[in-house]
């Protein structure tokens, strides 16, 4: 084997994960939910798991982890990917911005979510017919 080709094959290797997309998990440090005109603010009680990949464009939300109740909630919401604005990874670099993923899924059949994956932060806001839920939540990989 070529040198040439040994390089190749490491770079392969190495490069692989980052092109079959990422696995990102983060705990809920915050939520507040506003429901009929009053704001409550609640200590994060969920564990989420996404899998990006920017590479084809999904972003899918894999798991659920309630810690008050000590339950895994299999999930499967898809989210649409903005990738138009101009602080989207493929563009911030252009315009000097830090690269941000916005998303829009529906995750029941009633409730919109907007979420915003920053480096070290996952920023959720979902709106349902009677209430809207504001989570933060810290990305633990």
């Amino acid at each position: 084997m070529t040198r040439g080709a040994i390089v190749f094959c490491l770079l392969f290797l190495i490069c692989s994960p980052v092109l079959a997309g990422q696995t990102i998990a983060t705990r809920e440090t915050d939520r507040y939910l506003y429901k009929n005109g009053k704001m409550l603010r609640y200590e994060g009680q969920f564990e989420y798991t996404y899998f990006l990949d920017l590479e084809r464009e999904v972003l899918t939300r894999t798991r659920v982890f309630d810690y008050v109740n000590k339950k895994i909630i299999p999930d499967e919401t898809v989210y649409h990917i903005e990738k138009q604005l101009l602080s989207h990874p493929g563009n911030a670099q252009r315009y000097r911005l830090l690269p941000v993923v916005r998303a829009i899924g529906q995750t029941n059949t009633d409730t919109i979510e907007l979420l915003t994956l920053e480096d070290g932060f996952v920023n959720t806001v979902s709106s349902s017919a009677n209430e809207l839920v504001i989570s933060h939540a810290k990305r633990l990989k």
